[in-house]
């Protein structure tokens, strides 16, 4: 971990307007790309949203997310003056979230914990949604979604990391652009990040500075406040938004896609005749 530059210096203020976390969302958008991370003060979560959904001011509404990590289905209901049960509902995992575009979008990764599990009570699952059409199977040994390539190779295309002190999944970008374009979705990766020193954070600080963060041409819309102390001195930051991302396949590679010879590679379908 690089060294925390110190009070009084250009560095140190630098570091709190987190700078190099944008460019890492930047350089991230492909590739590999990080769906999730839980580490110390980082958090990323990304969720799946209709791109009919990005119209109006969905920048202002967006930026009410909220959510945990363990957001998954749940039933709900509620008794009549009889005792009798109404009501009886399933609700979607962002049914309560102060966004309304934010209740539209679909999970792509659930923190799950049970008590009867031996060793780590807690595990990360992928939504069926991602993992049934791209045919994609949980390998415990690789901790990894994983399919077979042309070549009958095992491919890990979803990643779980697991670290001491967190947690990050990882998608292969050509899955990712498929998905998108198949569900006439878009990648929403939001963020929430706080930087501090040992001696004092936001809830401490004398004064804070808050400013937009927005950057239309990585589609990255974000909140930054750094706090001072008594003396003046920034002493922590903290950065909150989102990032859209979009399919990034041309006509040709989605025309690809409903190709007979991909379907087949697709189907990974070995049957001898």
């Amino acid at each position: 971990m690089p060294e925390i530059p110190g009070h009084g210096k250009d560095a140190h203020k630098q570091w709190l307007e987190q700078k190099e976390f944008l460019q890492f969302l930047i350089n991230t958008s492909s590739g590999e790309v990080p769906l999730y991370v839980s580490y110390k003060g980082t958090f990323i979560y990304s969720v799946f949203l209709p791109q009919s959904c990005l119209k109006g001011r969905y920048i202002d509404d967006l930026m009410k997310w909220d959510c945990r990590p363990d957001r998954s289905w749940e039933y709900c209901y509620s008794p009549d003056k009889h005792r009798a049960l109404k009501n009886i509902s399933v609700l979607s995992p962002f049914e309560f979230s102060a966004s309304k575009l934010f209740k539209k979008a679909e999970p792509i990764t659930i923190l799950r914990s049970f008590e009867g599990m031996v060793g780590p009570k807690s595990y990360m699952v992928v939504n069926q949604l991602l993992s049934h059409p791209n045919d994609l199977h949980f390998e415990k040994e690789r901790s990894a979604y994983c399919r077979l390539n042309e070549d009958g190779d095992v491919e890990e295309i979803i990643k779980i990391h697991h670290q001491p002190d967190g947690i990050s999944v990882t998608i292969a970008q050509a899955i990712l652009d498929k998905h998108l374009f198949l569900t006439k979705s878009v990648l929403l990766r939001f963020f929430d990040r706080a930087l501090c020193c040992a001696q004092a954070g936001l809830s401490e600080s004398r004064r804070q500075e808050s400013k937009k963060r927005n950057d239309r041409k990585n589609k990255i819309y974000a909140r930054q406040a750094i706090a001072f102390n008594e003396d003046n001195l920034p002493t922590a930051g903290k950065l909150r938004g989102f990032q859209i991302i979009n399919n990034r396949l041309s006509r040709s590679e989605r025309l690809k896609i409903f190709s007979p010879a991909h379907h087949t590679s697709e189907s990974n379908d070995f049957t001898s005749v």
